[in-house]
């Protein structure tokens, strides 16, 4: 039996499954709104029994895990204001997220693609591993000093973006997402002399961009040509509806990919998405790493069928 952990409406993780249905293939799917109403584990035999209020998931008949996105929710009703009550509330969500750090933890010993550690890196150790694998990356800055942005800006243009995860600001009529922002010496005008922290980068020239999703020692990599639309040409992401970028597949030269490959090893994903720029000196630079690894809009364009070819991974591992 495969399982499945995700989110509630994640399109790749539906997809994923029309094909695991097509193959005749078991699986569970745990959507982090689907609450835990009971579980037992022993210790012992690592035994685990999970029963929600749809399904139950036996960790012993579990033959390969795909880790989409989420977590763990387990039903309570524990949540007490008063000094006594906060201190107890605290306790029980340290004693949940040790469980279910454990619950990760037996997963992780099954044959899977991706997993609840790996959800998250950070960029600014990703960028230097690269860096030390011979990846070219862009020159980076992070201040919090307006001289010192005020001077980098001399020479060149930079861009900014989050450190972090970008924050997205959701209403009822609104969606304010975080994007990659151009920054030149009029913007400064906007600054404080002193200002929270920020990543800065050299804004590189380039004719194209490129996302490859990696998965399982194999690359599927597809090239955007962002730089024709002035709306998408600092952050394809801006997407332009009425006029979509042009993307085709391409293929990344080997030595990149085994930068890459190495890079994805010592991050321990065997899943995830590369972001990289190829300039007018023929070069290609490294920009990060999405360790999700969002596919769908490279399979479909590209007609790589990475929905399928989860799917049968998943169904092989139990094989194995």
């Amino acid at each position: 039996m495969i399982l499945i952990l995700s989110i509630e409406q994640d399109e790749s993780t539906i997809d994923v499954i029309r094909w695991l249905y097509h193959l005749k293939e078991d699986f569970i799917l745990l959507n982090t709104t689907e609450f835990i109403n009971s579980i037992t584990v022993n210790i012992n035999t690592s035994e685990v029994l999970i029963t929600t209020k749809d399904v139950t998931v036996n960790f012993n008949e579990v033959t390969s895990v795909w880790y989409r996105r989420g977590n763990f929710t387990l039903y309570d009703s524990i949540e007490l204001k008063d000094f006594v009550g906060h201190k107890i509330t605290k306790f029980f969500n340290e004693e949940k997220k040790a469980l279910f750090e454990y619950l990760h933890f037996l997963l992780n010993q099954k044959p899977s693609i991706n997993n609840y550690n790996v959800k998250k890196v950070n960029k600014l150790i990703v960028l230097t591993i690269a860096k030390q694998l011979g990846l070219c990356i862009p020159e980076t800055r992070i201040t919090n000093q307006k001289n010192i942005l005020e001077e980098e800006l001399k020479d060149k243009s930079l861009i900014t973006k989050p450190i972090n995860n970008p924050i997205n600001l959701y209403g009822d009529t609104y969606w304010l997402p975080t994007y990659t922002t151009s920054i030149d010496i009029k913007k400064t005008d906007l600054f404080n002399d002193c200002f929270g922290i920020s990543l800065f980068q050299e804004n590189i020239k380039k004719i194209l961009e490129i996302r490859s999703y990696f998965l399982d020692g194999e690359f599927y990599s597809m090239a955007i040509f962002s730089q024709l639309d002035e709306q998408t040409k600092t952050d394809f992401r801006c997407y332009n509806n009425q006029k979509p970028n042009r993307t085709i597949p391409f293929n990344l030269p080997s030595d990149i990919e085994i930068k890459l490959k190495t890079l994805a090893e010592k991050l321990n994903l065997t899943s995830c998405s590369f972001d990289l720029i190829y300039t007018p000196y023929k070069q290609y630079v490294f920009l990060e790493v999405n360790p999700i690894g969002q596919f769908g809009m490279v399979s479909y364009p590209c007609n790589y069928y990475l929905e399928e070819k989860i799917a049968h991974k998943l169904k092989n591992y139990g094989l194995s």
